[in-house]
């Protein structure tokens, strides 16, 4: 790893920031302590103002940001399908999703599965969904890692150790209060440096040198060049992925109506689209910049904003970056900590409201520490992002949909489904080998088959009226 020639105007930018977010915690921390709904909730009580933004913020992380430029600067444009599946999925979530569970006034998604089937199934989705979540965490320590060691100079290790330590601090301490009023700040960053002045200053740079976007390789403004069995994976881990996460279900359950819940997501669904095609089009400007000459295609974004942007603002992009990861990460550290407390600490253990609380801010921390180790030893983040959607679609999908809709459907029938679909899309990823069978088209295409042939068997042998 390199570094590159920041200034100490940049880096007292930057430090500025991440102080910023731990005051916030701070001062968020009396608010959020008093009850299970503000720590958890912010006390369901978002409007359009706070609720757009955190959940385009939540959603937008590490693999949308410097995932995406890498996919710009390899493939072109196509690249940008990634984060449009995710965005379509976020939009799915809120026209199929969030006007069934803001009525329930439930906390978690493992919750919604023993309303609907039984306190087993809630226990088996909770311990799935947590281990989705802590795998989203360690994509956005990954890249946190990524962008601070390329801009201060240091290790991977030292740099994810470091900016995955704010995370932790700030989300400890305030909860849902502060992880909110975070992703505000980090959304309005994002989209001044990701959507705005990145691509605007990256494109007069290229031009400054003479060169235009028809000088891309053949196939880099083709929506197709990166292939459709990869644009399919990308459908099946992705769409379905974002309907079934305890960080989105969580942020939904923020809102202050059905209404803001569903009208919200859907625009925050709209905005990452856009950010997709910013992000990609970074990309394919570096592999202009630099004619193609990077050795390392994930430090696409952040080499080329501190190559080409004057002192002061390139610091500011370097926020805009962290803000991306930050407002994913924290959104995913609580919705761990909350599925373990609540939902399998709190099924073994009857505690009270205020316990519950300590515990899941304890769990922060411990969980926190957990994802940036995982992240220092898988340091890919693409590979942790396939890790987690496989897990969570292949075994998921077919029970929460239909509980969504189905008043009975068979509890005995939904854990086997989990539970064998799990096992042969896992089984099967690494039998095609460590790491490509986790972005493999074959396991999640064949989980989801047998996820919904389990489901469908099993329902017809084993009724909810005869269990």
């Amino acid at each position: 790893m390199f570094g590159v020639s920041v200034t100490a105007l940049d880096i007292a930018i930057i430090v500025g920031y991440i102080t910023f977010m731990l005051i916030i915690g701070l001062l968020s921390e009396r608010i959020a302590i008093k009850s299970l709904d503000n720590y958890l909730l912010a006390n369901r009580q978002l409007s359009y103002l706070l609720y757009v933004p955190a959940m385009a913020a939540v959603v937008l992380g590490g693999a949308s940001t410097i995932g995406s430029a890498r996919l710009g600067y390899q493939y072109g444009i196509s690249g940008s399908w990634m984060v449009i599946m995710i965005s379509l999925g976020v939009i799915a979530c809120g026209l199929i999703v969030a006007r069934k569970i803001i009525p329930l006034r439930i906390y978690t998604m493992a919750e919604f599965m023993e309303k609907r089937y039984d306190r087993t199934t809630r226990f088996i989705g909770a311990i799935v969904i947590a281990t989705y979540t802590l795998m989203i965490f360690v994509t956005q320590m990954i890249a946190i890692g990524t962008v601070t060691s390329v801009v201060l100079g240091i290790s991977f290790e030292a740099g994810t150790l470091i900016g995955g330590l704010v995370v932790v601090a700030y989300v400890a301490l305030g909860g849902m209060w502060s992880v909110t009023l975070t992703d505000l700040v980090q959304w309005l960053l994002m989209t001044l440096g990701v959507i705005i002045i990145l691509p605007i200053f990256g494109y007069l740079a290229v031009s400054g040198k003479g060169l235009s976007i028809d000088m891309l390789p053949a196939g880099y403004l083709s929506p197709t060049h990166i292939g459709y069995d990869m644009i399919l994976t990308w459908f099946l881990l992705f769409f379905f992925g974002l309907m079934l996460g305890q960080d989105i279900w969580q942020r939904v359950l923020t809102a202050r109506d059905t209404r803001i819940g569903v009208n919200g997501t859907v625009i925050a669904g709209i905005y990452g689209v856009i950010y997709a095609l910013a992000a990609t089009f970074i990309g394919a400007l570096a592999y202009l910049y630099y004619a193609g000459g990077l050795e390392n295609p994930r430090l696409a974004m952040p080499k080329l904003t501190v190559d080409i942007l004057p002192a002061g603002l390139a610091g500011l992009i370097i926020a805009a970056m962290f803000a991306a990861f930050m407002s994913t990460a924290d959104g995913a550290l609580i919705a761990t900590s909350t599925l373990i407390a609540y939902d399998i600490i709190g099924i073994l253990r009857k505690l009270e409201e205020r316990i519950m609380t300590y515990l899941i801010a304890a769990l922060n921390v411990v969980l926190g520490v957990l994802g940036i180790l995982l992240a220092i030893y898988i340091q890919e983040i693409l590979i942790a992002l396939d890790i987690a959607y496989l897990i969570l679609s292949s075994s998921l999908f077919i029970p929460t949909i239909i509980g969504l809709y189905w008043a009975k459907p068979s509890p005995r029938a939904a854990i086997v489904a989990i539970i064998g679909s799990l096992i042969v899309a896992v089984g099967y990823a690494f039998y095609i080998g460590w790491p490509e069978g986790f972005a493999d088209i074959r396991p999640i295409g064949l989980g989801l088959m047998v996820n919904a042939v389990l489901f469908i068997v099993g329902s017809y042998l084993w009724p909810k009226s005869s269990s």
